[in-house]
């Protein structure tokens, strides 16, 4: 697909989700339908799977919780009272309340997002969470970010970057937005090979967070071509992502184009990534 088609994929996917509440990004639990609505207990039992706490998952924070992402870079980001906090891909605003909390009134978070849906949902969200002095959302590509240059101390992702067609793009744009010691902190869907071609253009496989997966070398290579340094990374199996529920709607139709067996196969080269780097 062009980059232009893997932008409406994305945005028609995820534009779905926010309507409905859930999402299939992630450790999916097995009885939940992926991209459908899902009950808010599963929606916490995802939170707490990738790294959320119980205060996390039941605090201000909590309506803006669809059940999406492969971590917490909120907590890898370390935050601190009064920085300035970037989001790539900030959805329906869950970093964005939590990173709220850590920031104090005096910071400022500023979450990027493409999808008009996931931006009204996240406004809402931040309203009724009492933060909307100090968190914005703004509707723009994470390939070119509607953000000055060096003017945030942290940049964070949530399973977002790997659904980029321009993922060189993406970290330089990051670079540019950082101050000077700024700081990267990233969860992200990375392979250890890469997918078959046939398997990576499924409109199915980029929604669920894999379809553009980049390879840990091809990813890591972006990162430190992008000028950032002190790169460091902790990883765990996301194979689930694959194989939560081969039989539900989203995957019917690669299931039957790809196969069970070869799915599931390919699902132990699937791992989520949790990334910290800096800017000189």
């Amino acid at each position: 697909m062009k980059n232009e088609q893997v932008h409406e994929v994305v945005k028609t996917g995820y534009a779905e989700i926010a309507r409905k509440g859930g999402g299939c990004c992630g450790p999916a639990v097995k009885a939940t339908t992926c991209c459908d609505s899902a009950a808010p207990t599963t929606q916490a039992k995802t939170a707490s799977s990738i790294g959320y706490t119980e205060e996390d998952i039941t605090g201000p924070a909590a309506e803006a919780n669809l059940g999406l992402g492969c971590g917490n870079p909120t907590a890898l980001a370390s935050l601190e009272p009064g920085e300035v906090v970037v989001d790539l891909g900030s959805g329906a605003g869950f970093d964005a309340l939590l990173s709220a909390e850590k920031l104090g009134p005096e910071g400022r978070f500023i979450g990027i997002d493409m999808t008009p849906e996931m931006l009204e949902r996240a406004r809402t969200n931040a309203v009724s969470a009492g933060y909307a002095r100090t968190v914005e959302f703004r509707e723009g590509l994470i390939e070119n970010l509607p953000v000055a240059s060096d003017t945030a101390d942290v940049i964070i992702s949530n399973c977002v970057i790997n659904l980029s067609p321009d993922k060189p793009q993406v970290f330089r744009e990051a670079y540019r937005v950082l101050k000077p010691g700024g700081r990267l902190a990233v969860s992200d869907i990375l392979l250890t090979q890469p997918l078959p071609r046939d398997v990576a253009e499924l409109a199915t496989s980029w929604i669920a967070c894999v379809g553009g997966a980049s390879t840990e070398d091809e990813y890591f290579g972006y990162i430190r071509a992008a000028g950032f340094e002190g790169l460091e990374y902790t990883r765990k199996p996301a194979s689930i992502l694959l194989t939560a529920d081969l039989q539900d709607p989203l995957w019917k139709a690669a299931v039957e184009l790809i196969g069970e067996n070869r799915i599931k196969e390919l699902s132990d080269t699937v791992f989520s990534y949790s990334i910290t780097a800096k800017k000189p």
